[in-house]
């Protein structure tokens, strides 16, 4: 896993290269912040340990770029302070920084820090993975869902268009007869198949408005129901 150090302090800066060597991480040193932040923008560095107080540009405003960066991978901030007291580590934590360690620092107290950041950025990294396979998942089900909308309402305007067809033949033949000379029996018969074959293409019509909505869109149903009773 690769380290990048922020510290303009020579000495420190060695030091904590040779810590983090020896606990079997790559290291790439810099000189302060601004050099920290080119290099972090070039490279696959997600975790650094940045000194707090530096020329030019400090720790906590390196901290605010960084987090100012909408980056799919997160960067794990840890601050070298020799301050401590709950107000700096409250305005450290608000300029985005994840952990602290305080000068001057013990191998194992920074061995224990680096770990925990190392468990936190696969953690991160798998959260990561799962949202895109989450967010694939949903395309793909969207794309089935669609072909499946689109299915089912070419099957239903193809089925109402059969159903009218043979219908509208059936109306036309009721309304001969209906101006034919014809009994009062056949007359209540031809205006009982004309009324049937009325509702049933208002039905017909009904459902292919139905295959072409949204549920959101459905209110027409109630008003329809409510004149046809």
């Amino acid at each position: 896993m690769n380290v990048l150090i922020a510290d303009d302090d020579a000495v420190s800066r060695l030091v904590l290269a040779a810590a983090l060597t020896s606990l079997g991480y790559d290291v790439l040193e810099t000189e302060n912040g601004r050099a920290a932040l080119s290099a972090w923008e070039q490279g696959e560095c997600h975790l650094i340990i940045s000194d707090c107080m530096m020329p030019d540009l400090d720790g906590l405003e390196f901290c605010r770029r960084i987090r100012a960066e909408k980056r799919a991978n997160y960067t794990y901030l840890i601050l070298l302070t020799s301050l401590s007291g709950k107000t700096n580590y409250l305005e450290a934590m608000k300029a985005g920084a994840d952990d602290f360690i305080t000068k001057p620092f013990e191998k194992d107290q920074l061995a224990a820090r680096v770990r925990v950041g190392e468990r936190i950025l696969a953690l991160h990294e798998d959260l990561r993975i799962a949202n895109i396979d989450l967010e694939r998942r949903v395309r793909e089900r969207t794309i089935q869902l669609e072909k499946a909308l689109d299915a089912k309402g070419e099957f239903l305007s193809r089925a109402s268009h059969q159903l009218r067809t043979p219908m509208n033949h059936i109306l036309g033949f009721a309304q001969l007869l209906e101006r034919a000379s014809i009994t009062r029996e056949q007359e209540t018969s031809v205006q009982s198949i004309l009324q049937s074959g009325r509702r049933l293409l208002q039905l017909i019509d009904r459902i292919l408005e139905v295959s072409v909505s949204r549920s959101s869109d459905l209110d027409f149903l109630e008003t329809k129901t409510g004149s046809a009773r």
